[in-house]
């Protein structure tokens, strides 16, 4: 049992002690968010951040993907860990992207993509921006698939 802090329509807190990945590191381990989503009786639930295996502390997950079904994402584009790119609020390497949705089925959403810029991985950053990880894309929050569909 996850030890829950804060619980809200959209989201919950709960605080993660030291010692647990917040990803299984093996098939042996237990999946954070699988076994969180089952306690609180959802279908399944998204990070929203990371902590570190030693890190202890309060961890946020969202419990509904964003209902916003087009619009802008802008911002600066920075180094983050592992070979990842973050969003920030600088204007510093700025990148937008259009995007515009619809539904194919419940629980996944087609994305149409218009890059104005060309940054390094512009459009996994932006999805994962919006609380949508692109199907495959492990390396920025997406669900495993047999490839990255981008």
């Amino acid at each position: 049992m996850w030890d829950i802090v804060f619980e809200h329509e959209d989201f919950v807190v709960i605080n993660k002690p030291c010692g647990v990945s917040v990803h299984s590191e093996s098939e042996r381990d237990v999946c954070l968010t699988a076994s969180l989503a089952q306690q609180l009786g959802v279908e399944r639930v998204w990070l929203v951040h990371r902590l570190d295996k030693a890190t202890s502390g309060l961890l946020l997950l969202a419990l509904n993907k964003p209902a916003k079904k087009q619009g802008w994402v802008k911002g600066g584009m920075a180094r983050s860990r592992r070979g990842t790119w973050k969003l920030t609020r600088d204007e510093d390497n700025f990148a937008v992207t259009r995007f515009s949705s619809q539904s194919l089925k419940p629980g996944l959403r087609l994305f149409v993509l218009q890059p104005f810029t060309g940054k390094t991985h512009q459009l996994r950053v932006a999805m994962k921006s919006i609380g949508s990880p692109i199907l495959g894309d492990t390396l920025y929050g997406g669900d495993e698939a047999e490839h990255l569909f981008l």
